[in-house]
């Protein structure tokens, strides 16, 4: 005896209900082990090299389940969806450092990186099914913006040697504007998305540069400095996306010149000529 479609369609439905509810578990439960590797950063044994080496790991291990929560359709998870946790390990790694910082607090933004981690995947599984809202687009971008400023605060507070401080902010910046390409907003493809993001990554390490090389003169303050970074990154980014999508528009002119605005005076209120 043959059952009926409907009741098919039902068992298809339940098993395809149950596959998301499994999927949804094994995130939380890889970003739980990411959370507790990342606390371990904090730990007085460790020095800075390790602790690096530590956040690489922390890389290495979510690859794979980023990799396993994200397969099953015709596209190939690619390297765009890998990077928001490449730029929470560096701020986490660069944050363990900081001998200011309490327990507590690191404990805190772990478990912020915990919560990102699980929002960001989940909203990447949604968009490679075609199943991305309105206000998705929105919170993904609130979320790169918050892990690029996290990012570029860490490395400008370290004080790197400046050669290797610009390498960091220009990968930083390249890693953040190519998945910006790729997911916020109508996809850019992955050659033009590459080019793009090496046009942008320049131009923010270019400032980079030239407030370093002006230090004689300038007065900037690590926060200061990593939100004058963050705007241009946004700026340069923003132009390119609405150039490829001719979309510019007055509120869109008017939007980015306010960053602009804002951006030049951080510049000249740094200026002591008296030095």
């Amino acid at each position: 005896m043959k059952l009926p479609p409907i009741l098919a369609e039902k068992a298809v439905h339940a098993e395809g209900a149950s596959k998301s509810e499994r999927d949804r578990s094994f995130l939380i439960f890889a970003s739980v082990v990411l959370v507790a590797i990342a606390l371990g950063f904090k730990s007085e044994l460790l020095g800075p090299g390790q602790v690096w080496a530590l956040a690489l790991g922390l890389v290495v291990i979510a690859a794979p389940a980023l990799l396993g929560y994200l397969r099953g359709t015709a596209e190939f998870p690619r390297i765009e969806h890998y990077i928001p946790v490449a730029l929470g390990a560096i701020t986490l790694a660069g944050l363990s450092l900081f001998p200011d910082v309490q327990l507590w607090k690191y404990a805190t933004v772990t478990a912020l990186f915990g919560m990102g981690f699980v929002i960001a995947a989940r909203l990447d599984y949604l968009r490679l099914r075609d199943q991305e809202k309105r206000g998705h687009i929105v919170l993904q971008e609130v979320m790169l913006v918050v892990v690029v400023f996290g990012a570029y605060l860490v490395i400008v507070t370290l004080h790197f040697n400046p050669i290797l401080q610009l390498l960091w902010i220009f990968t930083i910046t390249f890693l953040a504007s190519y998945r910006s390409f790729r997911i916020n907003g109508v996809p850019i493809a992955p050659r033009r998305a590459f080019t793009f993001a090496l046009f942008v990554g320049q131009v923010v390490t270019f400032l980079a540069w030239a407030i370093t090389a002006l230090s004689l003169y300038l007065v900037v303050y690590e926060g200061t400095f990593a939100v004058m970074l963050l705007f241009a990154w946004y700026i340069n980014r923003g132009l390119v996306r609405h150039t490829v999508e001719d979309t510019f528009t007055r509120n869109v002119v008017l939007e980015y010149g306010a960053f602009a605005v804002v951006l030049i005076y951080l510049f000249v209120a740094s200026y002591q000529p008296s030095r």
